[in-house]
């Protein structure tokens, strides 16, 4: 199997290439800013030489409406501009305005002049639209497809690889990747608009100041180059990103488990690339800007695949094509072309020799991170005290019975120990098992120290464990985010608030919810809905037979004892319906739900979109939010890895920001 340099240095060359391509764009851009440019400078010494005198008017000669041949001339420009949108398809609005303009009688000179310049700034930002948007889609399409080819060549292995439709092309185009929400359209018409405004008011000044026109065609030059600039930040950021997105894509659709930062090292490399240059990461935590490039505007690092050196020869292995059955071995000296009218085009391959169907390109199967076993003795000592060593117990056992357990997250539970700075630090701590679920602090007023500390949880029982698991590995990573805390002998700034990239992240991230999340919450609501009525009825009949029992004098006992019965049937109607919703599709649905509505502010549980959140009026400050989310993510990642996918489809850079707050929590406790 070729080696860690091997990789280095072909996805080097290969993310040249795709840089080269943005540069290509962004000069074809250029040279458009320069034919507007001349068009400009002309259309405004036009109108100089005829309407100015010696090249000075006043604003009131600019205001004068057109007349006779020149109105005429201003209507036949207007017409062709209105075809020439209509043919091209361009901006509906301005359209609107040009159709409205047509149609009046009364138009001033500065203003044919706006229009005229408007019409030449419309086409331009047309035109780049037209090239970044074809630009950004072959970056992508090249990106994945010679992706494709460097791997499979340097395993010598190839199968057939599903041609990329123009629908998956456009969704990964169109969708916002930047934390601002707005996708390269959006900005291109924004950096237009304030291009437009900008050169309106350059004319309107130049004519009330009665200064030469050439003042004029100088500042909007500068405007010009300003505009320039801004353009070739976003073509080169946005070939970055698609690059990026390409390799991510393909990464995962090949089976590639890990990725390592590859930055460009020289004078010009930003410290946060260098920062990042040899990092090693799961594909499950790829997240442009957090952990995958662009870092930055103008980033030039890239990803290669980076497989463990246990990860075995390939040898004579292959992967098995699904559709067919079959794979084959890939010529050292196969060119790209070659290998995609073969591979991506399902062009002939009876030059090729066919592989075992047998065999896989994992040539072994690749060591994955497992989770390290959760072990008692790792807890802190009033986890494993005498009333409290049976519940711990069974935590664990649950814990080390799951499959694909996140291994942070069990390591840094397996650290709690170590990471204890409550009692430590001489501060009272117990454990409860109360209702209220908690991690509950007190402080002393004069000195703002912690007074003690209770952790809230539940006791295990019943035959399914699944939500009291959730529960306490919430509560317990809550525990450790306090014990993480800026200040030991203070109760607030717990870690994760305390991290500002994670507190960002959030206040960044939509509320929305993907399509699969609105399906998983309307069928779990539905269930929930459900298990609700009939836990109640079961009650409320209970409670109903004994309130008449009490009122037509058959009760047999006192009123101290009717009151203990109807008190024990309302503590059992809330238990058994809190356990029954909990455990409902397999429990942790509810900790889900929380991280969307710590999304909404709350506003989901207050709307009743959501069964379980904290709402608004807790979650009004944002260290609520954060600290909820991580508890929730944490837990999660333990029990019900499946929903952590579906939250990571959905929330990509959230998931990416909360995994390095695990990451780096576990960093502090060390080893």
């Amino acid at each position: 199997m070729p080696n860690r340099d091997y990789w280095l240095e072909r996805f080097k060359q290969l993310e040249d290439a795709q840089n080269q391509q943005g540069i290509l764009c962004y000069e074809e851009i250029e040279e458009q800013y320069r034919q507007v440019q001349k068009q400009l400078e002309g259309q405004i010494d036009a109108w100089y030489g005829r309407f100015a005198a010696n090249n000075n008017i006043t604003i009131q000669e600019a205001r004068q409406i057109l007349r006779g041949k020149d109105l005429e001339e201003f209507k036949w420009s207007v017409q062709d501009y209105i075809r020439y949108g209509r043919k091209n398809a361009d901006n509906g609005a301005w359209e609107k305005q040009l159709e409205n303009a047509s149609a009046r009688y009364h138009i001033s000179r500065l203003e044919a002049l706006k229009l005229q310049t408007q019409q030449s700034l419309e086409i331009m930002f047309g035109n780049q639209l037209d090239r970044v948007d074809a630009g950004m889609k072959r970056i992508y399409l090249d990106g994945y497809y010679h992706t494709a080819y460097e791997l499979q060549k340097g395993f010598r292995i190839g199968w057939d690889i599903a041609g990329l439709d123009q629908v998956q092309i456009e969704k990964v185009i169109r969708k916002p990747w930047a934390v601002d929400g707005k996708n390269f359209s959006e900005r291109i018409w924004g950096n237009k608009a304030k291009l437009i405004s900008e050169v309106h008011k350059e004319l309107t000044q130049n004519i009330m100041l009665g200064a030469d026109p050439q003042k004029a065609i100088d500042a909007i030059a500068k405007k010009m180059n300003t505009s320039k600039y801004n353009a070739g930040r976003l073509v080169m950021t946005e070939e970055a990103y698609f690059s990026s997105a390409a390799q991510k894509d393909c990464f995962n659709d090949l089976g590639v488990e890990q990725y390592e930062i590859v930055a460009t090292l020289d004078s010009h490399t930003s410290e946060i690339c260098q920062e990042m240059d040899g990092k090693v990461f799961p594909m499950k935590d790829f997240g442009p800007g957090i952990t995958a490039p662009p870092f930055h505007v103008f980033c030039r690092s890239t990803t290669v695949p980076h497989f463990d050196e246990n990860f075995g020869q390939v040898g004579k292995r292959a992967a098995r094509d699904e559709k067919t059955g079959k794979t084959y071995y890939v010529p050292a000296d196969m060119t790209y072309k070659e290998w995609k009218e073969s591979f991506v085009e399902g062009g002939d391959k009876s030059g090729l020799q066919e592989a075992s169907p047998d065999d896989t390109i994992k040539a072994q199967e690749k060591v994955k991170q497992v989770a390290e076993e959760l072990k008692v003795e790792n807890f802190p000592s009033s986890f494993t005290e005498k009333g409290e060593l049976k519940n711990t117990q069974a935590l664990v056992d649950y814990v080390n019975s799951l499959e694909g357990a996140d291994a942070n997250v069990i390591a840094l539970f397996n650290r709690m120990g170590k990471l204890e700075s409550i009692e430590s630090n001489g501060i009272p701590f117990k454990i409860s098992h109360a209702k209220k679920h908690a991690v509950s602090t007190s402080t002393y007023c004069k000195t703002g120290e912690m007074a003690d500390v209770t952790l809230i949880i539940p006791k295990l029982q019943g035959d399914d464990l699944a939500g009291q698991v959730n529960t306490i590995l919430h509560e317990e990573m809550h525990l450790m985010d306090l014990y993480g805390r800026q200040d030991p002998i203070k109760s607030d700034n717990w870690f994760s608030e305390s991290r500002q990239s994670l507190v960002d992240t959030l206040k960044n991230t939509s509320s929305d919810m993907s399509d699969d999340v609105k399906k998983l919450f309307a069928e779990h609501n539905a269930k929930w809905e459900e298990v609700s009525s009939t836990v109640c009825n079961k009650y409320t009949a209970q409670i109903t037979a004994l309130n008449d029992s009490m009122k037509n004098g058959t009760f047999q006992g006192t009123y101290i004892d009717y009151r203990k019965q109807y008190k024990k049937l309302c503590s059992l109607l809330e238990s058994e319906h809190d356990y029954e919703c909990r455990n409902i599709m397999g429990g942790g649905i509810g900790n889900l739900q929380d991280i969307y509505d710590a999304l909404s502010g709350g506003s989901f549980s207050n709307n009743h979109i959501v069964k379980y959140g904290h709402n608004g009026s807790y979650y009004n400050s944002v260290e609520s939010r954060v600290r909820e989310t991580i508890a929730n993510y944490a837990a999660l990642s333990v029990t019900r890895p499946d929903l952590i996918d579906l939250l990571r489809a959905d929330k990509p850079e959230l998931v990416a920001e909360l995994d390095a707050t695990i990451a780096e929590l576990l960093k502090k406790v060390g080893d």
